[in-house]
């Protein structure tokens, strides 16, 4: 099947000039893209519609942090439209109040929609609600500067720092940092300043699951460790982003206990890499802010002085254009100055999630979801089947094996394995007793045997995790000692850092996770990795051309020659339409293989069908 597709996806690629001319193709992805999130398109993004129960959204930061980025690329008319985004609010009867410490400075309404309760307790002409924005806000200030050795928030000549109080309530969001000003100032090249905006008054029902207080406690922690990510470097990737802040909220108010709401869906999307982000979904596939449980790993190993490390690290680095600068090979970096790899890091988190053997917050283990498992069996024996399982990077799967009637008294699991995965099996005992046996991992396969009676052991777990940079790695499991074969990857990292000095500037970007590198030209066309054709093309890559011999050839040519076509389409408008069209009929085969097929086939049909009839009407021709 994969061959067959591949094949349909070439075939329609040699007839694009016949189909382009047929399907056109939309010129204004990014603008729609950001339009519909921001509530002026035809539909909103996720997260930013009305009505739901669920605190999902939650921070605004990354599709703001996102226009800003992108924003020079958008069409003029979008940039009018969504200008206001990217600036201070402007307030109804607008007062300011200065924080005792002189950090903050609280701008409110004094009425309207956008106003606080103005309830005056204290006879100061202060609303009480402002005055507890501004302690709180001067408590996690103290707590990221004192104990935890953050610069502050980069402001300019020592203004106090900007919060906002809004009505954010339609926005389904507790509070957004916005970037301003670049503050190179600071010592650090890409500083940026910014301000906060906050809901003012966290009444609305989106948030009863928590008090006013504690909501405002977790949303000032979460949004001002934007504003310090901000101050050291503003093209980060934003999924390590929204776990920094996550995490640290738990670390400022720990008895509030909201973050372990993001790992619910985490559970289920373990396949996803640790560094796939998409800001209008990332809560409800797990991603970006259930990754804070990655920190608490990281600072459960090397104290938590490791966090504040990778933010350090990323200060002088130098983006490639506007491309956020990938945090993977960062954190790769991080790890190997304290003598180990992020490989290894992964590998043991991934164990840890079943053994549960957390070493700090451990009041609040039982809070942390078991991990479901991609697979359950129940009758014996297992076979690998014929095609192995792909794993993308970073990621991991679980299947699980349950006593039965057929359940062999030894049970023996054989793995067979690209050189990328990492494996172990876990035996639970009725007891929840937990024994683990590590694979000795080979292209070959190896086995591992653990009894298996059903009045001893209440389940058997294998854990295999792809450990390393690169996607596409192969397994194959089963209890019958069969194997699936399975092909090395190409060894393309999925990301990689950029040089700390600058560089000339190329809209190549990462994707975001999920990928084995940029789509550069379907980048360059269609505005942005974003775009949902372009999230296509990534999955059929990954899919069906990196795990074949001759797919991964052809993807490494690929990368060899598309980034530096990729910057000069990317520079004129219409090399970029251009492009759009001639991808048309790619994306349709990636789309619609079966149609492709059957437009292949006519094409030769017709072809072979013309080309005979020429060589007849020649014969003829020169018979008389």
């Amino acid at each position: 099947m994969r061959g067959y597709r591949f094949i349909c996806v070439l075939s329609v690629m040699l007839a694009t000039a016949l189909v382009a001319t047929v399907c056109p193709c939309s010129g204004s992805a990014l603008d729609d893209y950001y339009l519909n999130a921001f509530g002026h398109g035809v539909t909103r993004a996720k997260g930013l519609t009305t009505g739901s129960p669920l605190p999902g959204f939650r921070c605004g930061t990354p599709l703001k942090r996102g226009l800003q980025r992108d924003f020079k690329q958008l069409s003029l008319p979008t940039q009018t439209t969504l200008a206001k985004y990217l600036s201070a609010p402007v307030l109804t009867s607008e007062a300011t109040y200065l924080s005792p410490s002189g950090h903050f400075r609280v701008h409110y309404a004094t009425s309207g929609s956008d106003a606080p309760p103005l309830t005056d307790t204290n006879g100061n002409g202060v609303p009480e609600w402002v005055e507890s924005v501004a302690a709180v806000f001067e408590f996690v200030y103290g707590r990221y500067t004192l104990v935890y050795g953050y610069r502050p928030a980069p402001v300019v000549n020592n203004a106090p720092y900007d919060l906002y109080l809004l009505d954010l309530a339609d926005s389904e969001v507790y509070g957004q940092t916005t970037s301003g000003a670049q503050l190179a100032t600071t010592g650090f090249p890409y500083a940026y300043g910014s301000f906060i905006e906050l809901d003012n008054d966290f009444l609305n029902a989106i948030y009863n699951t928590y008090t006013p207080l504690q909501s405002l406690q977790i949303t000032a922690s979460h949004e001002y460790h934007h504003a310090i990510q901000f101050g050291y470097n503003f093209y980060y990737d934003i999924w390590y982003g929204e776990a920094s802040s996550t995490w640290y909220e738990d670390e400022l108010y720990d008895s509030i206990n909201q973050l372990y709401v993001y790992l619910n869906h985490w559970t289920f999307n373990s396949s996803l890499p640790l560094d796939d982000f998409n800001a209008t979904s990332a809560v409800l596939d797990g991603t970006g802010y259930g990754r804070w449980l990655f920190n608490r790993f990281l600072a459960e190993r090397y104290g938590t002085g490791f966090v504040k490390a990778v933010w350090e690290a990323l200060a002088p680095l130098t983006p490639e254009g506007d491309a956020d600068i990938p945090m993977v090979p960062l954190l790769e970096e991080l790890s190997q100055r304290y003598s180990s790899s992020l490989s290894s890091d992964y590998y043991d988190f991934t164990r840890r999630l079943y053994l549960r053997n957390w070493q700090t917050h451990t009041n609040d283990i039982f809070r942390i979801p078991a991990w479901l498992p991609q697979t359950t069996s129940t009758s014996y024996p297992v076979s690998a089947g014929v095609l192995p399982i792909t794993l993308n990077h970073y990621a991991f799967n679980l299947h699980r094996f349950l006593p039965d009637s057929s359940s062999p008294a030894l049970l023996s699991v054989t793995v067979r394995s690209t050189s990328g995965i990492r494996a172990t099996l876990f035996r639970k005992t009725t007891g929840d007793t937990i024994e683990e046996f590590p694979f000795s991992i080979s292209s070959s396969g190896s086995s591992v045997t653990t009894t298996f009676t059903p009045d001893t052991t209440s389940e058997v777990m294998l854990l295999v995790a792809n450990a390393t940079n690169v996607n596409s790695h192969q397994y194959s499991y089963s209890t019958d000692g069969s194997t699936a074969t399975t092909l090395e990857p190409l060894s393309t990292p999925a990301s990689s850092l950029p040089p700390t000095t600058t560089s000339t500037t190329t809209t190549s970007s990462s994707d975001g996770g999920g990928g084995g590198g940029g789509c550069f030209i379907a980048t360059a066309a269609y505005g942005s990795d974003l775009h949902p054709k372009v999230q296509l093309l990534r999955d059929f890559r990954d899919r069906f051309l990196l795990s074949n011999p001759p797919g991964r050839l052809f993807v490494r040519a690929y990368y060899a020659i598309s980034p530096a076509m990729a910057s000069v389409i990317a520079e004129h408008q219409g090399l970029r339409t251009a492009t759009r069209w001639l991808l048309t009929p790619l994306v349709l085969g990636v789309a619609h293989p079966l149609a492709a097929g059957c437009l292949m086939l006519v094409l030769i049909g017709g072809s072979t069908t013309l080309l005979w009839r020429r060589k007849r009407c020649k014969l003829k021709c020169t018979r008389y």
